[in-house]
């Protein structure tokens, strides 16, 4: 696996010249213009990654075939945003009208705190509502020309060509979370938008809170990429005189957060502010860059077996634990994708029967890797990012 440190090290400045408007540095003499773009693409950044690139002098701009990806990128980033901005106006219009309450998350709100909305690319729209519309949002949706992709679970998803795909979130985490209690109160902190009967927002703190929450858990499960970073680091910049941080650090320790997301804001400051690096810094930048690359679905076994099982376990015993729930999930997990066993729980073992078969039949190639993944899986890997989890709060 070749180093991507170089590369790594020069989008992030990018994106920081952008953020705050300043002349990027001419590129490093051993950069590698193609490492680079593919980096900024696994990552979703490679649109505003374009607009630090575009300041560059030709001669120290990457090669033309490079640069036309960049370029390509940034101008399907401005029409899809243009798009999607429309298909959401539309969305909140309708649940108006029909009394549904929703609460537009994340990339819905953020976009318009980047110097322009198209830098900040969203892959699925996330609108959080109450479970007992869901009826009722499903009639919506399908009356906008929506296809019900999936229902159950954390959300339902609806897609409508060419690429708008609409997260009806339920609930805002997993509810094996240890922040899942916390977030179950959220329309309890919830305010009407100005202007607004049915549509929610959460204040200024509370919204915060919900991003680092939101960060931590991708990056707990697998790892989370540079775009959750700047989100942060953006919010913060445009309400950290506005926000009550006392109010912040008091949630924060009820859900024994704060160490960690201190490591979070200080690791967005050494990237995109003025402040020095660290060593746990510079192995969070790593698992950050090789998560978005190459490593998500190994780091994703690693966690779920270190975090959950290797400080208990022998590596083999955590292995044939992960193993076990992978090929075997509980109950509450199967009923997502079989329904029926709300009425009839006892066909669990069946399910799981179906569910074998269909993996084997028709997801033969994403089986095999899953189970690659976990053998590959060593007690150094799992013993390196509990340590670092350890180290940056996340494991306290």
């Amino acid at each position: 696996m070749q180093s991507i440190q170089l590369e790594s090290q020069y989008l992030i400045h990018l994106l920081s010249a952008v953020l705050k408007d300043t002349q990027p540095q001419n590129p490093p003499d051993k950069l590698d213009w193609e490492k680079l773009y593919k980096l900024a693409t696994w990552h979703g950044v490679s649109n505003m990654a374009c607009y630090g690139v575009s300041r560059l002098t030709c001669d120290n701009q990457p090669p033309r075939d490079i640069l036309e990806k960049f370029e390509s990128d940034r101008k399907k980033a401005v029409a899809r945003e243009a798009t999607q901005h429309i298909a959401v106006e539309q969305i909140l219009e309708a649940f108006e009208e029909k009394g549904i309450a929703s609460m537009p998350l994340k990339g819905c709100l953020l976009k318009y705190l980047y110097p322009r909305p198209d830098m900040r690319l969203m892959a699925d729209i996330d609108i959080y509502f109450k479970t007992e519309q869901a009826e009722k949002v499903k009639k919506i949706m399908l009356e906008q020309g929506y296809t019900a992709k999936h229902q159950g679970g954390n959300h339902d998803v609806f897609y409508r060509q060419p690429f708008m795909n609409i997260e009806m979130h339920h609930r805002l985490i997993s509810e094996d979370s240890p922040y899942s209690d916390y977030l179950k109160k959220t329309w309890e902190r919830a305010l009407l938008k100005p202007g607004c009967d049915y549509t929610y927002e959460l204040s200024r703190e509370d919204f915060y809170i919900y991003l680092l929450i939101h960060l931590t858990k991708h990056y707990s499960g697998g790892g989370t990429g540079i775009r959750s970073f700047l989100d942060i680091w953006v919010y913060k910049e445009r309400y950290k005189d506005e926000m009550d941080w006392d109010y912040i650090q008091a949630e924060l320790n009820k859900i024994n957060f704060l160490e960690f997301a201190k490591n979070i804001s200080g690791l967005c400051e050494v990237w995109f502010g003025n402040a020095g690096s660290t060593v746990l810094y510079d192995e969070m930048t790593e698992y950050v860059s090789c998560s978005g690359v190459y490593g998500i679905r190994k780091h994703a076994v690693v966690s779920s077996m270190g975090i959950k099982s290797g400080k208990q376990y022998s590596v083999r015993m955590a292995k044939w634990l992960y193993s076990l729930k992978l090929f075997f999930p509980p109950f509450d997990i199967m009923k997502i994708k079989y329904p029926f066993l709300e009425r009839v729980p006892k066909l669990l073992p069946i399910c799981w029967v179906l569910r074998s078969i269909r993996c084997i039949v028709f997801k033969r190639r994403n089986t095999l890797q899953m189970i690659n993944n976990v053998h590959a899986v060593s007690e150094q890997d799992i013993r390196k990012i509990g340590r670092l989890h350890e180290k940056a709060g996340l494991l306290k």
